[in-house]
């Protein structure tokens, strides 16, 4: 059975979109027996005060996840949520629901209850440090939340911190908030804040520290881990830029040398067809000779010539390697054959 305290509590609890409707039903919560538990619970589906009977389960649930006791969150939510459909704050609930997702936190889906609650009662803080918290929780969890989406909620928990300075939570989210848009010392600072403005004598106290050593470690390493990120793309950009320097050194060096071949090639092909036609001249003006002299006498010319040009033939095969060396002897020992034959004929 309820106490008139308890119930007095209830009735005088502040409109959801106050400020001080969060504070209200944990400092109810943290009062309530086993027995008082139950009596609240048959308040829940009270049709004359429906008011009354969401504040009821919000206050209930509110006990459920401080005492981190999930089971029991998930059973009452399941019993009794469908009940306020239309209650805008139910969508704080269904946000801490989704969290208690059987395969895991749903964080979308806890970041978007969070920002519905959030667009009802815009001047709720404790809503406003609720969604940054989601959405600094989905941050953190690996995916990439946009950057103007986090300095919005981080502009929006200052604004709360301005206005109520020693709530620690609001500190702590803005310490998450910060780590993820890379101001690091200013998360730590923050997280800092919050573990000092904790009141040792509530409950629960010494869990919400250990998450905020939880944070500060967490911070600490995404800091460290950026550094090193940090570090390995500069090394990645200095080891690409010398690579682009030696290919580029490469390339010129190999381009030089073609160039340089194709001139050598160039300049030969040049000289090759020069000796040619000087020795088509010449045997055009040998033949041309060799027509006015006697028979013999043409004979042993022509011989000589022949002679010449094979012998100078077999100089630039052997010269070119244009075949093998073993090769050449024929030739060789035609043209001195033919020029012997010319000179002593």
């Amino acid at each position: 059975m309820l106490s008139t305290d308890i119930t007095g509590a209830l009735d005088d609890m502040p409109p959801h979109a106050s400020s001080e409707y969060h504070a209200r039903a944990g400092a109810l919560c943290d009062r309530l027996t086993e027995e008082e538990m139950t009596a609240l619970e048959a308040l829940i589906t009270d049709p004359g005060n429906r008011k009354r009977g969401f504040d009821a389960l919000y206050v209930l649930l509110a006990r459920h996840r401080r005492s981190l006791d999930s089971d029991r969150f998930r059973r009452l939510y399941e019993r009794h949520a469908g009940h306020f459909d239309d209650v805008p704050m139910r969508a704080v609930l269904d946000s801490d629901m989704a969290m208690l997702h059987p395969g895991g936190p749903d964080l979308p889906s806890s970041v978007e209850f969070a920002a519905r609650a959030l667009d009802a009662y815009p001047n709720n803080q404790p809503l406003v440090a609720h969604h940054a918290r989601t959405l600094a929780e989905l941050g953190w969890s690996g995916v990439e939340v946009p950057e103007a989406d986090l300095a919005q909620a981080l502009a929006r928990v200052e604004r709360s911190i301005e206005a109520d300075p020693e709530r620690p939570r609001f500190r702590a989210v803005k310490g998450q908030l910060c780590a993820l848009l890379g101001r690091y010392e200013e998360a730590e600072a923050a997280i800092q804040r919050a573990m000092e403005l904790e009141d040792s004598g509530l409950n629960g106290y010494a869990i919400r520290v250990i998450e905020y050593q939880r944070l500060r470690a967490d911070v600490r390493l995404r800091a460290e881990t950026g550094r090193i990120r940090q570090s390995l793309h500069e090394t990645t950009r200095r080891l690409e830029q010398e690579m682009d320097q030696r290919l580029t050194a490469v390339a010129e060096a190999i381009r030089q040398r073609e160039e340089g071949e194709l001139a050598k090639l160039r300049s030969e092909s040049l000289g090759t067809l020069g000796l040619l036609a000087a020795v088509i001249a010449f045997i055009v003006t040998s033949v041309q000779v060799a027509d006015k002299m006697p028979l013999s006498d043409a004979l042993r010319l022509l011989a000589g010539i022949a002679g010449v040009l094979t012998l100078v033939f077999t100089v630039f095969a052997g010269v070119y390697a244009a075949v093998r060396s073993w090769w050449l002897a024929a030739p060789v020992l035609l043209g001195f054959a033919l020029f012997t034959y010319a000179t002593l004929g």
